[in-house]
């Protein structure tokens, strides 16, 4: 009897449920391999193509896999917390394949268990890097096109970022994947190029509060610094409305977009 012809409900004695099993293994590392396969295939390409970007990383291509899954998942009655922490550590070791890329922490982070926690679950086998304070860690970013900075989202690295510490890195994700509140825990910076992803959040950087009367609704606000942090709902740019508008009619909130995130995965399970 093999694992794919074996009814879903079917008893199975102990012995024919480990054979199983191990057919099930079998097939997973068969998978594996040919997965392996295909990102070698894809770095080849990379490296023939001139204009291809340094960093392996494509976060919103990352997002659209990692929701597909989990919607599938749910359907089957798996953890969408396993899809999640077994497909980034497939996705990890495919980037590490393509490119070096060390996470730079603060050593206020790193001293946080469940902040260790999340980035041992997105990242697997990349090495972290611990540095006095989230000014020191950005600075690694400049000149490191590869690398990723982790800063928690109110802490105080904004104004390291506004002074260019980081070069022309931005944020590119956030964690956790799958949504706990409406604030995200961390924020990953590093020189990613990103795009939109079907269900994305803008965050902006401003010395004042958004106006009352702006056509969108922040989903979260801080004031960090001396300045204020608002997450906006889309992928937006300052070329475009509803932004353009905003920047004109209001110079003084000196705006600046800090990045771009796809939205945590709001689940059920």
């Amino acid at each position: 009897m093999t694992a794919e012809h074996t009814p879903k409900h079917q008893a199975l004695s102990l012995t024919e449920a480990r054979k199983a099993l191990d057919q099930i293994d079998d097939h997973i590392l068969a998978l594996l391999s040919q997965r392996v396969d295909i990102t070698a295939a894809v770095k080849l390409a990379k490296q023939s193509d001139p204009v291809a970007p340094v960093s392996p990383l494509r976060p919103a291509r990352e997002a659209v896999i990692l929701r597909r899954l989990v919607s599938q998942a749910e359907a089957t009655g798996v953890s969408p917390s396993l899809v999640v922490r077994l497909w980034r550590s497939i996705i990890s070791d495919s980037s590490l394949r393509q490119a070096p890329i060390s996470l730079h922490v603060s050593k206020h982070l790193n001293s946080n268990i469940a902040h260790r926690l999340r980035l041992r679950d997105y990242f697997g086998p990349l090495p972290v890097e611990e540095y006095r304070d989230e000014t020191q860690a950005l600075t690694q970013l400049d000149g490191s096109s590869a690398d990723l900075c982790v800063v928690e989202t109110e802490q105080p690295w904004i104004e390291a970022f506004m002074a260019g510490r980081a070069g022309i890195a931005k944020v590119i994700a956030a964690l956790p994947v799958i949504k706990e509140d409406e604030m995200p825990k961390l924020l990953l910076l590093g020189h990613a190029p990103t795009e939109a992803s079907g269900d994305d959040e803008t965050l902006v950087l401003t010395d004042g509060k958004l106006p009352r009367d702006f056509v969108l609704q922040p989903r979260w606000q801080s004031k960090i610094g001396a300045l204020r942090l608002s997450c906006l709902p889309g992928y937006l740019t300052e070329h475009e409305g509803p932004l353009v508008g905003l920047v004109r009619s209001n110079p003084s909130l000196k705006l600046k977009i800090a990045g771009h995130y796809a939205s945590a995965i709001s689940t059920e399970l």
